[in-house]
């Protein structure tokens, strides 16, 4: 059916329609210029009828009340015919509609009732899931949302929300849910370590996304929240001891994370928790396929046997003409370990720093096992290489001889044991048995350990499932970039993985505010850290760091001395192990009442002290200049743009050691990091 204006009426409308026909749950509008046809779900099903002197205009309005179709010139005598059939035909198919909703509305619920029923952490995959699952229940009943909002406001309310807002409607679930556990588990919490766990520990520790991202600052209790989630997911009942899978970077923090389960959960329980260095998951691994323990090659294990093997191939390698003049003439060019051109080689194959240095470039081609082709393309772009390209070309016959020396060997390397555990995970060669995997100073981690994690993560499970990850890190203390590790996997956690959860655990128990005034303003200056809170428990009224030259260090002991209380102790620490200081052996004996200790920043990471003097704070040696990399170092995850951002991450570590009092020590020039401290007004003490 349709009704359309005369032919006057046409020539004398302007910009109006001036046909409307009737089509199966659809308007068809027709102007000079062109054809619409309007849905009945864009329709309100309002239509206005407006006379005129000699012609009439039927006037239709979209959802929003608004006139959004006008037909003009039209004979006003058809528009009640037109009208009736017009309404008539929106009525049943309005009707038509309900019948559908209804017939789907008890699924729709069901499946919405069923998944916020669970009791658990629910995860952003699982409600993607679900809502697509309900996408298709709904896309039957040929509706929109705003129209099955309007014909059935209340009792299908439950289900427009999941489908307009899902992530809210996630967030407000598991925030009802994690409230919830505070009270259910309110004695375990304030019991379950040496002092209650606070409110972002709590919070922390019950987070059970595909990938949760724990934020843990210097001195927040990050083991207290690791050793807490096993206790609370076993005696909870959300896993069994042996779906735990709980990795550390170190031997030592690996046994002492065990120690400290098996202490809160028994023997017979806690020592089913896997708790293992990426070194000891790949022999497991490697061991559970081959069904036999993998040999750990003598040239990684026993240093005498590496340096005979050096000895051997250097010998070899430059008893060849063309080799021994392609390193010629690059040591003439570029130095290596303190090897210039006209050196002698034949003498040089017992070098202990050559052999040093060609086995960290071994080690490096090793881990990332490129081919020669794919490492070139990787220097290409890099400042310096010309010099990386014939250091490639010098290196690359050492490393496929120790290839072929692991291969005669029947043996392995450590990166190797990483690569091949986690090849054998995607060949579906070994069983996962875990449902959790937890990971401690996650800012450590390097791309090759997390090929491992994403390995056991993204494969299915003897469950049936995929295990999540829950990552512990600060990538504020992220200084190991030497070693492999890429801060970038921290700082970019959202970018990579797509369901993911950020939390903070925004309480020290280390240092005081005071420190922390220093410590989290210093640290980020460099924007590409992440911005966070840190809050010191213990409150001091007087600056607490201190500004001062190498030569009053001994002032400073004396006074410490006098006043240091039974059991303090002051920790000396310095860029690297030049800078101990000369007269340190006669500190220890003028100051026995201190406690008196000199550590490497590095090698500070996860310790603390009362007291702690940072020395050697001077221009040229923290941050340390920066040097040639070697193709080893050219090779590593890139360095990044703001300026020593490491150097910057390893002087807060350092900073963050200190309970009480910080000195920073410097003689001569000034560091730019103590110029900073100064020129930019830090609430420190300036002698």
């Amino acid at each position: 059916m349709q009704i359309k204006a005369t032919t006057l009426a046409q020539w004398l409308v302007q910009g109006d329609y001036y046909q409307l026909e009737l089509e199966p749950e659809h308007l068809l509008f027709t102007s000079h210029k062109f054809q619409v046809s309007v849905p009945f779900d864009k329709w309100s099903g309002k239509v206005t009828f407006q006379r005129g002197l000699v012609w009439s205009s039927l006037c239709f309005y979209n959802r929003n009340d608004q006139v959004a179709w006008r037909v003009s010139g039209l004979p006003w005598q058809e528009c009640d015919a037109i009208i009736n059939n017009v309404l008539n035909a929106y009525a049943d198919w309005k009707e038509s509609k309900i019948v559908m909703l209804n017939q789907l509305k008890p699924q729709m619920l069901e499946l919405v009732n069923d998944f916020v029923s669970q009791c658990r952490f629910l995860k952003q995959t699982e409600a993607l899931m679900m809502v697509e699952k309900l996408y298709d229940l709904f896309e039957q009943t040929g509706l929109s949302i705003p129209l099955a909002e309007q014909l059935q406001p209340d009792s299908i309310a439950p289900v427009l929300n999941w489908l307009t807002e899902p992530e809210e409607q996630l967030k407000k679930l598991n925030e009802v849910w994690l409230e919830e556990q505070k009270v259910e588990w309110k004695t375990f919490f304030s019991e379950c370590e040496s002092q209650p766990l606070n409110e972002s520990q709590q919070s922390a520790l019950l987070l059970n996304e595909d990938h949760t991202l724990v934020l843990a600052g210097a001195g927040s209790g990050k083991t207290s929240v690791l050793v807490a989630r096993v206790r609370y997911l076993i005696e909870s009942g959300h896993a069994q001891a042996d779906e735990i899978l709980l990795l550390a970077f170190g031997r030592q923090a690996a046994q002492e994370m065990s120690a400290r389960i098996i202490e809160k959960l028994g023997f017979d329980i806690g020592q089913k928790v896997k708790v293992a260095t990426f070194h000891q998951l790949g022999l497991d691994i490697i061991r559970y396929v081959e069904y036999q323990q993998p040999r750990l090659s003598c040239l990684v294990s026993d240093v005498k046997s590496r340096k005979e093997w050096f000895n051997h191939v250097l010998d070899s390698e430059w008893k060849n003409a063309t080799a021994s003049n392609r390193w010629k003439k690059h040591l003439k060019k570029w130095p290596i370990a303190y090897l210039r051109g006209d050196v002698d080689l034949k003498e040089e194959s017992h070098n202990e720093k050559l052999q040093e240095w060609l086995y960290k470039q071994i080690c490096q081609l090793n881990a990332l096992q490129l081919d020669k082709k794919e490492i070139t393309e990787r220097i290409e772009t890099h400042i310096d290489a010309a010099r990386l390209k014939s250091e490639l070309n010098i290196v690359w016959p050492f490393f496929k001889a120790y290839e072929r020396t692991l291969k005669h060997e029947d043996a392995i390397d450590y990166e190797l044991m990483i690569s091949k555990a986690k090849q054998y995970i995607n060949d579906k060669k070994y069983d996962l048995p875990w449902s959790f995997v937890m990971v401690d100073e996650y800012q450590d981690i390097s791309p090759q350990r997390l090929d491992l994690i994403e390995a056991i993560c993204h494969n299915e499970n003897t469950q049936n499932t995929k295990a999540t990850l829950f990552a512990v890190g600060d990538d504020w203390q992220a200084i190991y970039r030497f070693a492999g590790a890429d801060v970038s996997l921290t700082t970019g956690f959202e970018k990579r993985f797509q369901s993911t959860q950020i939390a903070h655990l925004s309480t020290t128990y280390r240092f005081n505010d005071q420190i922390g005034a220093v410590a989290n303003r210093f640290i980020q200056e460099n924007p590409m850290q992440l911005k966070k809170e840190l809050i010191s428990f213990t409150k001091l009224k007087g600056k607490a760091v201190k500004v001062i030259e190498h030569c009053s260090i001994e002032k400073e002991l004396l006074s410490l001395s006098k006043n240091a209380r039974k059991g303090e102790n002051v920790v000396i620490l310095g860029r690297n192990h030049n800078h101990k200081p000369d007269n340190f052996d006669e500190w220890l004996k003028y100051y026995p009442g201190l406690n008196l200790e000199y550590k490497t920043c590095h090698a500070s990471k996860g310790t603390e002290a009362d007291y702690v003097f940072i020395v050697e704070m001077t221009d040229g040696q923290f941050p340390m200049k920066s040097r040639a990399e070697s193709l080893d170092g050219a090779l590593l995850p890139h360095e990044e743009d703001f300026s020593y951002a490491e150097e910057r991450r390893l002087f807060y570590v350092a900073l963050t050691r200190a309970k009480r009092k910080v000195w920073v020590v410097y003689h001569g020039k000034p560091s730019p990091f103590v110029q900073e401290l100064v020129d930019k007004d830090y609430p420190v003490i300036i002698e």
